[in-house]
This record gives C-alpha cells, structure tokens and sequence, in this order.
C-alpha cells in the first residue's frame, strides 16, 4: 500500500488510528480529532509532505494559531509514521515551523463565587442530587469531562479517595474533599438507583437514558447549574490550590499532566490575581 494512492489512504490512516488507540493509548477523543485533521488533509487535494497551501486554507477559514499547529502536528506525525512503514518517502515532507500563538490565561472563579453556587445547589430530585455530585467532585480533583464520565462505582472509595482513569489510560488515585464525598454518597444511597436502566451498569455516574452519562450531557450540567464551563471547574481547581500555598509539581500530579510546562500556566494565574489583589487593597494601589 501507499498513501499517494488514493484508494490506499483510507485503510492506511485506520491502520494508524488502530495504534494510536491500542498501542499508544490515545484517548477516543484524541485519535478522533487526530482522524478529522489528517482526512481534511487527505481529502483537500494537497501535495503530500508541502503544507504551504494547507495553511493558506486555514488561514482563510480563520482558524486560530492553536488550531493550525494542532492539525500541522497531528498530519506531520503521520506522515513521518507512514514513512517508518514504507507507505510513504519521508524525504517529501517539507519543514513547517510551529506559529507563535499568543497563550490565554483561563478564566477563574473566586473560591467565594463557587463555594456560594455550590452550596445553593437545588438537591431535591434525583438529577439535581446527581447533578450536585458531578459538580462537587469537579470542583475538589480537578476532573477532566472524559474522567468523570468514565467513573465506576467500584472507583469511589469512602475513604474519601478516588480512582481515576486519565488521559492515555493513565490511572491515579486522587483524594477528595469531604463534602464531595458527602454529595457522591447521597447520590449513590439515594438517586443512582431510581436513575439506573441495567443493573448490571458500572458507571458512578448515570445519564438520562439510565446508562453511563456522556460528555455531552455532562458539559449541560455544568452550563445548566453553574453557568460556566467544565474546563473552568478545572483552572479554578488548580488556581485555587497554588493560591493556598500548593506545589506546583503537586498540582501536576493531581491534574494528571505529563508535561509541568502545561501546569506552568497557573502560576501565571495566580500572579495575576496577586496583582489584582494588591491593587485592590494597597492605599495606593
């Protein structure tokens, strides 16, 4: 097979999604996007191995500078694997250099902000129980969407720990604060039952269907109850943490990250707030 046949491509790229997910470990999200990237270069009729039109069609689309190195690298480290396969000559793939982009600093909320929405939380029906646990738990490890849907039941520990199954398959045991024990308590004793359509279902967490609950649906809580998104739940989590006087290689940890350069940006975070503060407070400020 060779990927300038058009008619080998297709089964060349699933050949290389096959790996990414049963030998690298890739999560479904990322082979997925990994996929769409490199058939939308595929399909765009570029040379392979030259990206110089590629990029004027991102550019013209209006695709941010994170987005465009996300595609050039996920479409180079194919193309490099396809050579290591002999699908393809390596020496056609031109240089592309990484575009500068200008790094945002996530928005935060103040530990007052959260604190008082959660503790407002309507906790009466069995979807605003398990609601109230879903948010809880975000709030005190600092869990990715997938990581919270793919929460079992057996992952919770009364202990006031729990295990979780990160991003590469990675596993961790994270500890958990006591209220959102409480609330996961309350959900499983009280509400997981009346939501369940199998009994035989592992999810902690169950969606409208009565099965495990999706990423999808997950984010609505998160917009319904606190009018924000998950990702914030998270930068929140860190920020607040570093605040009170974390490590910073302990919040990584807790975050799962592989690279503390990706933890590095809450220090900025909380520098920023520092400042907010002092100006705030300082007679001169």
């Amino acid at each position: 097979m060779k990927l300038n046949n058009k008619a080998d491509q297709k089964k060349i790229l699933s050949i290389y999604i096959d790996e990414l997910t049963n030998l690298k470990n890739y999560s479904i999200n990322t082979a997925k996007s990994y996929k769409t990237d490199i058939e939308q270069y595929l399909n765009g009729e570029f040379k392979l191995g030259n990206f110089s039109l590629f990029l004027t069609a991102c550019y013209e689309k209006k695709l941010s500078k994170s987005t465009i190195n996300r595609k050039v690298t996920a479409i180079k480290t194919f193309l490099i694997w396809c050579g290591d396969k002999n699908y393809f000559d390596k020496s056609e793939i031109n240089s592309v250099f990484s575009l500068k982009a200008e790094r945002k600093l996530p928005s935060i909320m103040t530990s007052n902000y959260i604190n008082q929405l959660l503790d407002t939380l309507p906790n009466s029906t069995n979807k605003e129980i398990r609601d109230k646990a879903i948010l809880e738990i975000m709030y005190s490890s600092g869990l990715r969407v997938s990581e919270v849907s793919n929460l079992n039941l057996n992952d919770f520990n009364e202990n006031n720990s729990i295990k979780v199954l990160g991003k590469g398959n990675k596993e961790r045991i994270l500890p958990i604060t006591r209220r959102a024990s409480k609330a996961i308590k309350q959900y499983i004793h009280n509400s997981r039952s009346n939501l369940i359509l199998k009994s035989s279902e592992s999810a902690l967490f169950l969606g409208v269907r009565g099965s495990r609950i999706s990423d999808r649906e997950i984010r609505r809580v998160v917009k319904l109850r606190l009018g924000t998104f998950p990702h914030s739940i998270r930068h929140t989590f860190a920020t607040h943490l570093l605040e009170g006087g974390a490590d910073l290689r302990v919040v990584q940890e807790l975050l799962g990250h592989n690279d503390p350069s990706t933890t590095q940006i809450y220090t900025h975070v909380s520098k920023k707030q520092l400042k907010l503060k002092h100006q705030q407070s300082h007679p001169r400020g």
